[in-house]
């Protein structure tokens, strides 16, 4: 009797879990923008950046990893905050998000993907110039709208026109091929 109820309670107790993770992860995208937000107003106002600690800086690189890991854990399972805010028709509010959708499918490119990574790695080597700043500010916004993308692409993922049957759209054959008619 004792052990059943045990049983029941960490049966709850991994939903509740499960569901304060999938809370987190639901705002975690959120979460990285507003850091981001913030590292760009540091890199544009240096006089900014004098009054912020390093240590706080610091703190917050395996807190946005956490958060990182929690948004990866969210898209594991149905969330019930993203099934209630699905537009009634996802079809026409995908189809107005084409860009994004192109944009996601661009990073599937192992090419294209290095370059934007060696883009940011470089505008950060010229974060000291005045003029780089504002080059490192640009590649961080860039940050914001890649989440962005990721988002709605997650959200809408069964109404992307580049992931249908996969990836590859295929059609029925129109024309019967000979070995199919045994000819």
């Amino acid at each position: 009797m004792i052990a059943s109820a045990r049983a029941g309670t960490g049966a709850e107790a991994a939903r509740g879990t499960w569901q304060m993770r999938t809370a987190i992860g639901h705002y975690a995208p959120w979460f990285l923008s507003a850091v981001i937000a913030g590292l760009i107003v540091l890199t544009l106002i240096p006089a900014a950046s004098a009054a912020v600690p390093w240590a706080l800086l610091l703190a917050l690189v395996p807190l946005a990893i956490v958060a990182g890991g929690y948004i990866l854990d969210h898209n594991r399972r149905l969330c019930e905050r993203c099934i209630g805010a699905m537009p009634l028709d996802p079809s026409t509010v995908a189809a107005r998000y084409a860009i994004r959708f192109w944009v996601a499918h661009l990073f599937e490119r192992k090419l294209f993907a290095i370059g934007y990574l060696a883009v940011v790695v470089a505008s950060l080597l010229v974060y000291d110039n005045p003029v780089g700043r504002y080059g490192c500010a640009v590649t961080q916004a860039s940050l914001v709208y890649l989440m962005l993308v990721y988002i709605t692409h997650q959200r809408l993922q069964p109404w992307c026109p580049f992931c249908r049957n996969g990836g590859e759209e295929q059609s029925a054959p129109t024309a019967p091929s000979p070995l199919s008619t045994g000819v």
